[in-house]
């Protein structure tokens, strides 16, 4: 990986062949920027280049909102010898976390995830004393400086 930017885009428009079949996002076609969901409150990451925080699995993330958009760029390999194609695989290490009801402390980024901890049964604390905070906190000096809050969706729902 040469780069890695995190942006907002906002989101795309999802269409369906049928009411049996899945979801399927057009990047091409956007649906807008107002939120649709409402967002945990805690530090995200700051929007520009993240590549440090993805370089390897070590439990150091970027910390997405709905609606953002992380774009990788790759070194160019040579082109495949004739009349073979190249597939790409991306491999991914991480953890989604919604604002749904059913989901244990749905509403903060808190408490925040590792691979080394195996429950989630411990209610939110102070960020500085969250273990994954513990082992990089320059992080939160340096990527994890955007403040958010459930207040922007909030008030899209507001007439």
């Amino acid at each position: 990986m040469e780069s890695a930017v995190l942006s907002y885009r906002g989101f795309s428009r999802v269409m369906r062949a049928d009411l049996s079949s899945p979801e399927v996002p057009d990047y091409n076609t956007m649906m807008g920027t107002s939120p649709l969901w409402r967002d945990l409150a805690g530090y995200h990451t700051r929007y520009g280049e993240v590549q440090p925080l993805l370089d390897q699995v070590d439990d150091r993330y970027v910390m997405m909102n709905a609606g953002d958009e992380l774009q990788f760029r790759f070194k160019a390999l040579p082109d495949p010898p004739e009349g073979q194609v190249r597939d790409f695989v991306l491999k991914g290490d991480g953890w989604v976390k919604d604002g749904d009801f059913n989901t244990a402390f749905s509403t903060t980024v808190l408490p925040l995830p590792a691979h080394d901890i195996l429950s989630y049964n411990r209610p939110p604390g102070r960020l500085e004393d969250d273990p994954v905070y513990l082992r990089n906190p320059g992080d939160w000096q340096r990527f994890h400086t955007r403040y958010v809050t459930p207040e922007r969706f909030s008030r899209a729902l507001a007439p």
